[in-house]
Formats: C-alpha cells, sequence, structure tokens
C-alpha cells in the first residue's frame, strides 16, 4: 500500500506548504507551524525552518503547549509570553534560544472537530491586526485542509478497489474459483488474521507479481502485525469451487 500512502504524503505537504505560506504573511509572526490533529494527537508537519522543527516537535514529543491544547479541544490560543506560563516552561527555554517570546496556536476546526492547527511564533508580540488576519485566515486553511483530506481519502478508496480486484485475479486464476469465491476468500483471510481486507489483498499481489511479499511496515495503512503467508488464503472446503464459475459445495 505504499502507493496510496505516497499519495496522502504528497497531497497534504502540498496544502500544508500553501497554508503555511499564507500564515506568514501575518503581521509580527517570524515563524510558521504546520501541525494535523490526528486520534487527538499534535501531528507536527515536515517543515524547512529549523526553528518551527524544533519547537513543534517539542511539543509533538513531550505532549505539552498550545498547539498540543488546541488539538485536545482548548480551541485558538494567544500566548503572548511563553516564559509566563509555567506549564510551557520546557518549550519557553527552547523558544528562547531562538529569540521566539510567544505563539498564537491557531485552530483549524471542521463541524466534526480539530483537524490541524497553525503555530504561528513571534520574538515579539503579534498585535490586534495579526490576530484578526490569522482568525480570516483559518476557515479558509480549514477548507483546504479538509478538501486535502478528502482528495487522499478518495485516492485510498479508488486504490483499495483496484487492489482487491487484482488480488481476486490472483486467486481466480491460482485456484480455479469464481469471482465471489475469491472475494470470500479474502475477506476470510482478513476476518482470521485481523488484518484489513486491502492489506491481505495487497500482500497477495506483491508476492504473486514479485515472487516477494512487501515487509510489514510498507505492507499496512495502520501499523497491523505481520501479515498472513498468501498461500495461506485458499478456498475452505466449504467455499472450494470445481472451477471457474463452478458449482461450490
Amino acid at each position: 500500500m505504499t502507493g496510496v500512502l505516497s499519495v496522502d504524503a504528497d497531497v497534504l505537504e502540498r496544502t500544508s506548504r500553501s497554508i503555511v505560506r499564507a500564515a506568514a504573511c501575518v503581521a509580527d509572526v517570524d515563524h510558521v507551524g504546520f501541525a494535523l490533529a490526528l486520534r487527538g494527537q499534535f501531528v507536527a508537519q515536515p517543515t524547512t525552518d529549523p526553528v518551527v522543527e524544533e519547537l513543534d516537535g517539542l511539543q509533538a514529543s513531550s505532549g505539552a503547549g498550545p498547539g498540543v491544547e488546541v488539538v485536545r479541544g482548548s480551541g485558538t490560543l494567544d500566548v503572548p509570553d511563553l516564559a509566563a506560563v509555567p506549564r510551557y516552561a520546557g518549550l519557553a527555554e527552547a523558544a528562547a534560544r531562538h529569540g521566539v517570546r510567544g505563539v498564537l496556536a491557531v485552530a483549524l476546526t471542521a463541524h466534526d472537530g480539530v483537524l490541524g492547527v497553525l503555530t504561528l511564533y513571534t520574538r515579539s508580540t503579534i498585535g490586534a491586526a495579526g490576530r484578526a488576519l490569522a482568525d480570516a485566515l483559518a476557515p479558509q486553511a480549514t477548507v483546504a485542509l479538509f478538501g486535502a483530506q478528502r482528495i487522499a481519502g478518495l485516492a485510498r478508496a479508488v486504490t483499495s478497489r483496484d487492489v482487491i480486484g487484482q488480488a481476486k485475479g490472483v486467486l481466480m486464476h491460482r485456484d480455479g474459483v469464481d469471482d465471489e469465491t475469491a472475494f470470500g476468500m479474502l475477506v476470510e483471510a482478513s476476518q482470521t488474521t485481523n488484518i484489513k481486507l486491502v492489506d491481505v489483498a495487497a500482500w497477495l499481489v506483491a508476492q504473486a507479481t514479485t515472487g516477494t511479499a512487501p515487509d510489514t511496515d510498507t505492507a499496512t495503512t495502520d501499523g497491523a502485525p505481520p501479515l498472513p503467508a498468501p498461500d495461506r488464503v485458499r478456498p475452505t472446503q466449504a467455499r472450494q469451487g470445481t472451477g471457474r464459475g463452478g458449482t461450490r459445495r
């Protein structure tokens, strides 16, 4: 499923770059970070700004900071002086080394919750005009992010359907079963191993086309345990056909 994952990463990376470029226009902002909200976690996105990389990375690793709190549902947070907030002591110390004094963490919120957060770092103070512009930017950034996630989701759906179709073809050719039986075999293997249907299909297709199944990290989409050997994806006696389109007993 590496193709699906690369599509997701490409779409989201382009969107995050666009959002960061727009946010960089906010007055008094010196560094812009962007993070996704995934399962309630602050997931910092790749950046070419070493200051953002350190400060957003610190929030992600420590689980503490304005961005983290925004992801958890606190709403947009304006922290003019990080050093004045004891719970941000570690972040404040790291920020001070770069001359950063405060941060405005802007929530990108859709109907189903927080999708992401902009971390706008400043060496001075973000004034009323800057905060107003950030507030105006947030809905547009949210729409862009929501659209990117929808595109990534559609790409996953199309790719998943394609790989499942290929896997059914492998089984139909290998075991002489019909389309329905082949799909049932994949479903049974998925249920037996507690691995996503599309990951079982990807494993089978990779083994059939290259002779070597991909490793777990690249084959699964959610960090699942090792996938079953493709040879275990076999028709049960109840589903075994007499041939393509044959009568099942």
